[in-house]
């Protein structure tokens, strides 16, 4: 059996769980937390799930409001069947398993980290297992993890109405680009200093209007609060972050607006050196 210790801050936890599903023939998730910004961060895998049939389950509690309706309904429109379970009498749900099999072999990354932006954004660290279900640990998580969905308190999840998957903005960061935006719209490409002219400003996108979206749609494009509160977190926590980064861990393929327009966000600069990226003037100590 192998394994590693993986985390947030070399970004190896993110790409453990990713293997975990990637490829499988069954997958389970045992978290506790649940958000819009952490299952963007799989979707890849999970859509690559879905599209094969493959058995995909959630299992979460609801009791705290870091749980959020529109994340458990996008969590369903990608093929999971979730579930909840809110124990009471003062017991908390709350452990963090990402659990596969695949073929004759099996998988667990089982740490700190919700199923939450916090997979790439917070310091969380985790145990990778790589083997069967006989190695002993695997097939304890696994064992642990079915007896939790068929225990008599767990309730299959329903939406009380119609939910909308749309993750607004974090208040702050929202207020810091709504003044930006009054105080000029043009916010310019932080490698070619391209403009990138800001249309609208909702609380849950900004239309950005470019001389590629003109080409393409006559006019402004799309991008998700995601996008930017996912870039916001990951730097206000490590302190940097890079359009490489972006584009490859984080998946915001709006990466040249994305940095373009919270560069210009109070406390926020552009990284010295040759990689294009943002740096947080008053970094954490490492």
């Amino acid at each position: 059996m192998e394994v590693a210790t993986v985390t947030t801050s070399d970004r190896s936890l993110l790409h453990a769980v990713r293997a975990t599903l990637d490829g499988a023939d069954r997958a389970f998730l045992c978290v506790a937390f649940v958000q819009e910004k952490g299952l963007h961060l799989l979707g890849k895998e999970l859509e690559e799930l879905r599209r094969r049939k493959v058995q995909s389950r959630l299992l979460v509690t609801t009791t705290f409001e870091t749980t959020t309706s529109s994340a458990l309904a996008m969590a369903r429109e990608l093929g999971l069947d979730v579930r909840v379970l809110n124990p009471g009498s003062g017991k908390t749900f709350h452990p963090k398993l990402y659990l596969s099999e695949a073929g004759e072999g099996a998988s667990a990354v089982i740490g700190s980290a919700n199923l939450t932006g916090g997979l790439a954004t917070n310091l969380e660290a985790a145990v990778a297992l790589r083997g069967t279900r006989d190695d002993v640990p695997i097939g304890s998580a696994w064992s642990w993890a079915e007896a939790l969905w068929e225990d008599p308190r767990v309730q299959p999840w329903q939406p009380r109405a119609a939910e909308k998957v749309e993750e607004p903005f974090e208040p702050d960061l929202y207020r810091a680009l709504r003044a930006e935006v009054r105080k000029d719209p043009i916010f310019r490409t932080l490698s070619q200093g391209r403009p990138n002219r800001v249309v609208d400003l909702t609380p849950v996108e900004v239309y950005v209007e470019t001389e590629r979206s003109r080409s393409r749609t006559g006019g402004p494009e799309s991008i998700p609060a995601w996008m930017f509160n996912l870039a916001w977190d990951r730097l206000r926590t490590f302190g940097e972050i890079t359009t490489r980064q972006l584009l490859e861990d984080l998946r915001v393929h709006r990466s040249s607006a994305v940095c373009a327009i919270l560069a210009r966000v109070p406390g926020v600069e552009r990284m010295p050196g040759k990689e294009i990226g943002l740096r947080w003037r008053t970094r954490p100590p490492r």
